[in-house]
């Protein structure tokens, strides 16, 4: 037991741990030596960097206990700038002084167990010496624990507190410790950082360690000596690396790398001397950053005398920059910007004083100390504003840059809010608002830097919301809310709750406009405080009293503060039980919207959304257009780690056809931040009436107030408040309200009025045409600061890494245009005067803007940077200099302006990237070295080989020379070429005008580092330029100037230089196959060619090189030619429509052709035929076959047939506007043969294969049987046709080969005739993707080929193509110029001594009155020797087909794109075809068609399409949209590789599908049915109200079955705005019950329309009408039109709003105008699209039933003065009822009809009422006038009769 308890004593004194805490003797003195280094750049070897090293020697010696001297000796500085590692550091003594003059004195500091205390030194020490001590000390802060030798813990040091990890190992043998330390910078509790420009970036809430572009870590190795004395640290090795990704590529970085070392070199036994010298405490190792930022890293300047150079960089600024932009301005600019930050505000008043008389100077001075940013800069703005300096648009930059830009701290605070406040700000309304809303950008940048917000701060706004409110000032109301939003505290919520209804009964009166307001300034506070602002939201969004635009900007801020599951339910529960469909319909689509998101940061809303839409009806996502909705686009890239998302909020209002609100908002999210980019909202309201309104006085009408007497009458009823007409918009960048305008009702009708009234228009005309008569001069510039970011992290040598972009951009123009105007103007100016007149006008305008950026990582401190830059210079200039002549009356223009006699650069861009190093001791002196060094290795291969026994200059040479004439030699100057194996990309494009004299010209040149490793960042390392040049071009003579000459009308065809054809394609249909025939004659020999292919027919198969080769031989001469296909021959048709009884038909030549699925599709499609008869007969037998090359396919038919005894059968490929085939089968007789019979070809139309009937007549008839082969290539299906007659018998198999496995049909015909393809293809059953189906063309079927006999076909045969060609030219002429002049002439050409030279000319013709609206354009050009022409031909063919074409090269020949636009049907359903045709195009236009194919695939995935590869016309592309209902589409997108489709696609609106108009019931022009489509999708949207016997159908589309009471009248519809247009009422016809009369109050007139004798009668204000065939209109005010129709009488009277009202005595319908929607009342409801809201009753309320709601528009009628004897009236429930466990009389909160006191119902009918309830004791009767049942809450709901007819004996005429 002893030994036991002696060996743990051992073991535990073994595994004690000696004190390794390092520490100093206060005794001795050390000294180590020090050397520190950092270079920025690349992290690949071989590119250049920047970085210094700094060596020295330091000496501790002890002063007290824990305190020791420090004496930095010998310090020396080096650079470095070059390519590394192959380039050394170089001393540099300017740096050297500098740093050595701060170090001649001693720092002390503190030391205890390995932590460094405070730091001392002498009190003027540059703060960036302190932090080198700083970064030297910090190399000897250790945290060592006793207890562990690995562990973590968060450690300070210079970086901050951050999380540290140590690893300790103890050599106890040699008393040695080696310690490592790593330092994870990314993990900081206090990390030590500082930015700028950064404000607006919100962090995203999910794990930013990830995505952070800029990461960090350190690592440092300690090596300790143990001793009797203590612990000594002998050496340290410490490594830091920062890298910054910012394309978030983990190859593609750039780093910043220190290395420091430290080495204990000697140990004194003698004690440091205490200094005398006064030392200050500089604080800790955190390090420090200077109180004035250091200057930009773009350049050093000194700032010992900045009043000097602020004069002299002006006058240098202002000097150069007179005419253009000198080079140097953006650095000078900011040069002025930086020296004026460090000026004090005496010091810019005495530069004022100065320069302020010198416009130029004083612009540049101004826009330099507005960007400054600094409290002395804001002074001065403030100084100047109320000195009234400054002019209004002068004091509007002025102040929106200085707030914007400025720095925000308790400092400038005071300043901004005096500014704001200021007499000249407050008196103009537009810059209160610019100033207002830039002080509340200031609080917002300072508040993110506080904990708390200052009450002081927010008190300006808070008094303006306050003043808003007592005085009722709208203007206040929303500037006071808008800056409140942009500040986004939580202690103004308070202040917002004031102005929203639900938290404030005095905001029942703020108009909507301001409470959306209100809301919207919840936003961002929601980012501080989301819970808060959420719980109010709810309660707005739940509130179904408030308007529905309030509530679903609620709902869009709710889902901006990402709200959890449970949240995110109770808002689903809202919508299931929402009435309003408005608010539904944003809900439901905002969900949806924000479920598809892919952002990170979104991925816990997006789930919670997905789960919450189980919850909701998918009925929502069919709603349509009228109701809002969210939309949402975007995506993520992870690879990236940036995503993009744009938001569309469009707010319906109940009242209005269109949106009334769209918002508009686009968010970045990149690198674990989020920032709102821009957003901008548009809002509406009340424009329709103030446009539609016309100044009618409908008040003034007579039964204006009839109207307004009969709405006391219903209980509860008003009209509709007056909606103030009001146009607001409003503009955000990140985040923040820059600006936004409010156009309310008294500046629009100043707008009209200007419009409209003539005298004011002649006034602005007059203006403006003055003002160009007496010349418009001047040249203006304006400097514009457009950012400013800067990213500082400490080093742990002490110095700073700054990271920054820094854009600035300059605009500027010249402009000097005088006019003249002849005759000139008169006194008594009419517009139509200038029709008459001749103006000439000279113009002179150069704008120019220079954007230039510079991105730099780096050191930059106030003495020296060594940095890392890339910069960006785009200049653009476009000097427009011209002489115009404008002659109205002859409808000629001439501008003419001078040729290009130098060089013009229109666009320059500039890349470069660089190592540079400054120094404040050489300011003129920089070193730059290009990152990608100009002998940078591309790569091995490009190498050369380089022989061992050469020296390396030898092999160099020998190696050029040799490979000179190889493709990579050295000199080559090739657009792609090789300079000492590094890549320069060069692209030169030059567009020449010579007869111009001018060429365009395109310079790219590039070079970057994406040889090394292909990332976005290698590619912006090097030297990439572009230029776009307007250059002279060398001509035989020189050209005097260069004219465009425009003539319109008659006149234009005089002025036509170079007559034009059409070249179109009926001229050259045949000639290139005429060609081909021709040679091939020669060279083969038609006829031996047919005959061999007949002799091997049964030999072998033929290949497809043969088949293709016959089948062009073959050829019709009047085929289509190459330009109308890709195919190399004519297409075969085998169309539906074509398939006919009668083996001669004649084949369709149209490409939208039923077959035309056959013709793309059957590549190898053979077809055998064999017929057999009597023994008599002699049966020949030849085959057909087809086949296709390039794009171009065949399809085969068999025919045959027999007559009498004998027959011959013969089969051939058909072709269209063919003989009969057997004329072109080549047999030995040639001879064609005829039948009595017929016999017809049919084939299954998804499958192209082919199958034949036969039939025989005669002595004796027998049964043929065919087999047919067919190869399908994608699947279509194939269908076995059995049919049989009375007269013959035939069967047909076809074997299909699928490469998509679809199943084969078996369809049975058992007619008595032959069924065609198409007939049998709509029988097919089952289920059929919609691409299997086919289009059918309503052109073809209307229009079909005529059928030719077949003794006339052989006579044909010769004169096919030119009567073909003939017919076409009787329908439509093929150049318009033979019978129409042109409409429009134009011409550019040179001018040289007064004669025209060459150029360019432009025709126009157009017929678009014809029966065939025809349109051709042709351009040419005018050189002699170039016979190049662009021809472009649209034409409307007739009422279901469209086409277009355009070709251009040669004489219109080299290339061709078509299109056309056919209507029909697909898969049944009524249907539109597009077809773009591209048989040849340049190489050109082809790329960048290919480029953009790339993209089809993902663009229709993310649109919801379905995709199938299939080889379809290569050079075709279709689309087909089929109308399935009148809210959904199929659409089938047919490309040359592949089918896009999608079934059910939903349509924003609803389309009319009316029955097809027939081409000849159509009037000319027929292009009007093309466009009668937008005005019938328009009269659809229209609200439609009818009554027809018992069954209503209301304007919202809600139907319900309704007797009306006898006698009774009902209001059906009325106008229910302000204006009380119109009122409409009906009921029973004395007649007869089952007839309806109507009475209608209009303007000035009270008509009735009623039954009588068979008739409708039209009494009109008590006069009947004498006539049956009614026609009147009325001249009294607004227009109004009576007339008979279909046995009924019309009103139309647009004017009030009544587009067309019907009624016939059992029928009536009213159709009102887009623009009365929510406007209307009455049975036939508010025309505002919310159906669940229908039934509304008079006071507002919703009706339980249809029959209480009609009801309650019944007109009462006094006592024994009308025929109603019913009225309106509150009941008591019968029955007394336990409410509550308490006896309850009820009576009812809706009033019932009942019969007149007298009167006794003779009729009832139950309705559902709401029920008050009271205790049964209660004195309360029915009776008491006093209590307002319809005003009581409702306590329960039950069952009354309703009386609805009645018998009055015994009336009380009393009441």
């Amino acid at each position: 037991m002893r030994g036991i308890i002696l060996a743990l004593a051992f073991t535990l004194v073994g595994s004690q741990k000696f004190d390794i805490d390092p520490g100093f003797s206060s005794r001795k003195s050390y000294i180590y030596s020090y050397e520190g280094s950092m270079l920025n750049g690349l992290q690949e070897r071989s590119l250049a960097r920047a970085g210094l090293r700094l060596s020295s020697k330091l000496e501790i010696s002890g002063v007290s206990e824990n305190t020791y001297l420090l004496k930095i000796r010998s310090p020396q500085v080096e650079e470095y700038n070059g390519i590394w590692p192959k380039d050394p550091f170089t001393r540099s003594s300017k740096i050297t002084q500098i740093v050595s003059s701060c170090f001649t004195r001693p720092f002390k500091f503190e030391y205890s167990s390995g932590r460094v205390g405070n730091i001392y030194g002498q009190e003027d020490c540059p703060d960036m010496c302190i932090n080198i001590v700083r970064g030297m000390l910090n190399m000897m802060q250790m945290t060592i624990k006793k207890s562990a030798n690995v562990y973590e813990l968060q450690e300070a040091g210079i970086g901050g507190v951050c999380h540290t990890r140590y690893v300790i190992q103890e050599d106890r043998k040699n008393s040695r410790v080696s310690v490592t330390k790593t330092i994870d910078q990314n993990n900081c509790q206090e990390n030590v950082m500082t930015s700028i420009g950064m404000a607006y970036i919100r962090p995203c809430p999910v794990d930013l360690m990830k995505r952070r572009p800029i990461k960090g870590t350190a690592a440092f190795s300690y090596k300790l000596k143990q001793s009797d004395s203590g612990t000594l640290i002998t050496e340290v090795a410490s490594q830091q690396v920062y890298q910054i990704s910012p394309f978030s590529e983990p190859t593609g970085v750039a780093v910043m790398e220190a290395r420091q070392q430290l080495i204990l070199v000697e140990v004194k036994s003698e004690r440091g001397s205490p200094q005398d010298v006064p030392m200050k405490s500089h604080g800790s190792l955190r390090y420090r950053f200077p109180s004035v930022l250091p200057q930009m890293p773009l350049q050093l300047i000194k700032t010992k005398n900045p009043e000097q150079r602020i004069a002299e960089t002006l006058q240098h600024i202002v000097l150069n920059n007179q005419q253009d932009f000198h080079d140097d301005v953006p650095y000078k600019f900011l040069e002025l910007v930086q020296l004026c930050r460090i000026v004090s505000t005496d010091t810019l008043e005495s530069f004022w004083k100065q320069f302020s008389e010198k416009p130029r100077y004083r612009r540049w001075l101004l826009s330099a100390i507005s960007a400054t940013g600094t409290t002395e800069a804001l002074k001065f703005i403030k100084n100047r504003i109320r000195s009234d300096d400054l002019n209004y648009i002068q004091t509007l930059l002025t102040v929106s840059f200085a707030l914007h830009l400025m720095k925000a701290d308790e400092d400038t605070l005071p300043i901004a809010a005096d500014l704001v406040t200021s007499s000249r700000i407050q008196k103009s309304p537009m810059l209160q608002q610019v100033a207002c809303l830039g002080y509340s950008s200031v609080i917002n940048r300072y508040c993110s830097q506080t904990s708390t917000c200052p009450k002081e701060a927010l008190q300006p706004l808070h008094d303006l919301a306050d003043e808003a409110i007592s005085r009722g000032r709208e203007d206040k109301m929303k500037l006071a809310l808008k800056c409140i939003g942009n500040v986004g505290e939580p202690a103004s919520i308070k202040r917002i709750l004031k102005f929203l209804p639900v938290f404030s009964s005095s905001a029942s009166d703020i108009p909507v406009h301001i409470q959306i307001d209100a809301i919207m300034s919840l936003r961002k506070i929601a980012w501080k405080d989301p819970k808060t602002v959420q719980g109010y939201l709810i309660q707005i969004l739940a509130d179904q009293s408030l308007p529905p635009e309030v509530r679903m900007m609620a709902c869009a801020v709710i889902f901006e503060t990402r709200p959890a599951l449970p949240l995110i339910t109770t808002i689903a529960s809202v919508a299931m039980k929402e009435s309003s469909l408005q608010v539904a319909s944003f809900v439901y689509s905002h969900m949806k919207a924000l479920s598809k998101s892919r952002l990170p940061y979104m991925y816990n809303i997006s789930s919670a959304c997905n789960i919450a839409l189980k919850l909701l009806a998918p009925k929502l996502d069919r709603l349509s257009y009228r109701y809002s909705k969210v939309v949402r686009v975007g995506g993520y890239f992870d690879n990236y780690k940036v995503g993009i998302a744009g938001d569309v909020f469009v707010m319906n209002s109940p009242g209005t056809m269109f949106p009334s609100a769209i918002i508009s908002k686009l968010m970045a999210n990149y690198a674990g931040s989020v920032a709102d980019l821009l957003e901008v909202g548009v809002r509406v309201e009340g424009l329709t009436d103030a446009i539609m309104k016309r100044n009618i006085p409908f008040a003034e009408y007579p039964t204006y107030q009839k109207i307004k007497e009969l709405g006391k009458t219903l209980l509860g009823w008003k009209e509709l408040p007056t909606e103030t007409p009001l146009i607001s918009a409003y503009l955000k960048i990140l985040g923040q309200e820059l600006a936004y305008v409010n156009i309310n009702k008294e500046v629009l009708q100043q707008a009209v009025k200007t419009i409209v009234e003539p005298a004011d228009r002649n006034t602005v005309l007059k203006r403006i045409t003055s003002q160009i008569r007496n010349g418009i001069a001047g040249q203006w510039t304006q400097p514009v600061w457009l950012g400013e970011l800067r990213y500082i992290v400490p080093s742990c040598i002490g110095l700073p890494l700054e990271y920054g972009s820094y854009t600035t951009a300059l605009a500027r123009a010249a402009v000097n245009v005088d006019g003249k105007m002849t005759p000139p103007l008169s006194g008594d100016f009419r517009p139509s005067q200038l029709l008459e007149s001749t103006m000439q006008i000279r113009s002179d305008i150069s704008p120019s803007l220079y954007i230039h950026t510079v991105a730099t990582m780096g050191v930059n401190t106030e003495y020296f940077q060594h940095a890392i830059e890339i910069q960006d210079k785009v200049q653009t200039r476009a000097p427009v200099k011209f002489d115009a002549k404008i002659d109205m009356k002859s409808k000629n223009v001439k501008i003419e302006t001078a040729p290009c006699r130098e060089e013009t650069e229109i666009v320059i861009g500039r890349h470069k990237a660089f190592a540079v190093s400054r120094n404040i001791g050489e300011l003129g002196v920089e070193k730059r070295t290009s990152i990608l060094p100009a002998d940078a290795s591309s790569n091995i291969v490009e190498e050369p080989f380089k022989p061992s026994e050469r020296t390396s200059r030898e092999g160099v040479t020998m190696q050029g020379a040799d490979s000179m004439p190889r493709k990579h030699s050295y000199s080559s100057q090739e657009d792609l070429h090789h300079g000492t194996g590094r890549k320069t990309h060069k692209r030169d494009i030059c567009i020449k005008l010579h007869r111009l004299g001018c060429q365009l010209c395109f310079y790219g040149r590039s070079r970057d580092a994406s040889f090394i490793k292909n990332t976005y960042l290698h590619r912006l390392i090097g030297e990439h330029e572009t230029k776009i040049v307007l250059m002279p071009v060398q001509t035989d003579a020189d050209i005097d100037k260069i004219q465009l000459e425009i003539q319109a009308g008659s006149t234009a065809a005089s002025k036509i230089i170079d007559v034009v054809s059409s070249g179109s394609e009926e001229e050259d249909a045949s000639s290139p196959y005429e060609d081909i025939q021709a040679k091939l004659k020669k060279i083969l020999g038609i006829e031996k060619v047919f005959k061999v292919t007949n002799k091997t027919r049964h030999q072998k198969r033929p290949s497809k090189k043969e088949n293709t080769m016959l089948t062009d031989l073959r050829t019709d001469p009047s085929a289509k030619t190459p330009s109308d296909s890709s195919s190399s021959s004519s297409a075969v048709s085998s169309s539906s429509s074509s398939s006919a009884s009668s083996p001669d038909h004649k084949k369709p030549v149209d490409g939208d052709e039923n077959g035309e699925i056959k013709q793309a599709r059957n590549k190898d499609t053979s077809s055998k035929s064999s017929s057999s008869s009597s023994s008599k007969s002699k049966s020949h037998s030849s085959s057909s076959k087809s086949s296709s090359s390039g794009s171009s396919s065949r399809s085969s038919s068999s025919k045959s047939s027999s007559s009498g005894s004998s027959s011959r059968s013969s089969s051939s490929s058909s072709k269209s506007s063919s003989s009969s085939s057997s004329s072109r089968s080549g047999s030995s007789s040639g001879s064609s043969s005829r039948s009595g019979s017929s016999s017809s070809s049919s084939g299954s139309s998804s499958s192209s294969s082919s199958s034949s009937k036969s039939s025989s007549s005669g002595s004796s008839s027998r049964s043929s049987s065919r087999r047919s082969v067919s190869h399908h290539s994608h699947g279509y299906h194939s269908g076995h046709l059995n049919g049989s007659s009375s007269s013959s018998s035939s069967s047909s198999k076809s074997v299909s080969h699928h490469s998509h496995g679809h199943h084969s049909r078996h369809l049975k015909d058992d007619s008595s005739s032959s069924s065609s393809s198409s007939s049998m293809y709509s029988k097919i059953r089952g289920d059929h993707e919609i691409y299997h189906y086919r289009f059918r063309s309503a052109h073809r079927q209307e229009f079909p080929k005529k059928k030719v006999p077949a003794d006339q076909h052989s006579s044909m045969y010769s004169s096919t193509r030119s009567s073909y060609a003939t017919s076409r030219a009787a329908s439509q002429p093929k150049f318009l110029g033979d019978v129409k002049t042109p409409v429009l002439a134009v011409f550019l050409h040179g001018i040289q001594s007064n004669k025209k030279m060459g150029g360019l000319q432009l025709v126009v013709y157009a017929d678009i009155y014809s029966i065939r609206p025809r349109m051709q354009v042709f351009v040419s050009n005018l050189t002699d020797s170039s016979k190049w022409k662009l021809c472009a031909d649209a034409s409307v063919l007739n009422a279901h087909k469209a086409a277009a074409y355009l070709k251009w090269g040669r004489n219109c020949q080299d290339y061709k794109i078509s299109t056309e636009l056919v209507t029909g049907q697909f898969a049944a359903h009524p249907a539109a075809q597009v077809k773009l045709e591209w048989p040849k195009v340049p190489s050109s236009v082809r790329s960048v068609a290919e480029w953009f194919y790339k993209f089809v695939p993902g663009a229709a995935f993310m649109l919801g399409f379905s995709e199938r590869i299939d080889k379809n016309p290569s050079r075709q592309a279709r689309v087909i949209v089929a109308l399935t209902s009148p809210r959904t589409c199929d659409v089938v997108v047919k490309l040359p590789d592949m089918i896009l489709y999608e079934k059910a696609m939903r349509l924003p609106l609803s389309l009319p599908v009316g029955p097809r108009i027939s081409a000849s019931e159509l009037q000319p022009p027929i292009w009007n049915v093309f466009a009668e489509g937008p005005s019938a999708v328009l009269e659809n949207l229209k609200a439609r109200c009818s009554v027809s016997r018992d069954k209503i159908t209301t304007f919202n589309e809600v139907q319900f079955n309704y007797t009306l009471p006898a006698n009774c009248y009902h209001i059906l519809a009325q106008d229910c705005s302000s204006d009380l247009k119109f009122l409409v009422m009906m009921k029973n016809a004395e007649e007869a019950i089952s007839l309806k009369a109507i009475n209608i109050k209009l303007g000035s007139h009270e008509i009735d329309m009623y039954p009588a004798k068979g008739l409708v009668k039209l009494a009109i204000d008590g006069v009947e009408s004498p006539t049956t065939n009614v026609s009147y209109s009325s001249t009294a005010g607004a227009s109004l039109e009576i007339h008979s129709e279909k046995q009924g009488l019309v009103l139309v009277a647009p004017a009030y709003g009544i587009d067309k009202l019907y009624f016939n005595g059992h029928t009536f319908q009213i159709q009102v105008a887009l623009w009365m929607a929510g406007k209307t009342c009455g049975i036939c409801g508010k025309y505002d699209a919310e159906r669940e809201q229908e039934y509304r009753m008079p006071n507002g309320y919703l009706a339980k039933d249809a029959v209480s709601f009609a009801h309650s528009w019944i007109l009462e009628e006094k006592p024994c003065t009308g025929a109603c004897k019913l009225q309106h009236s509150f009941v008591k429930l019968e029955k007394t009822v336990q409410l509550a466990g308490v006896e309850s009389k009820c009576y009812s909160t809706e009033p019932v009809l009942r019969c007149m006191k007298g009167c006794s119902a003779t009729k009832t009918t139950p309705v559902t009422v709401g029920f008050h309830c009271l205790p049964a004791d209660s004195a309360t009767t029915v009776a008491d006038k006093q209590t307002k049942f319809d005003q009581k809450s409702e306590d329960m709901q039950d069952t009354v009769d309703a009386h609805i007819a009645c018998s009055c004996e015994d009336e009380d005429c009393s009441s």
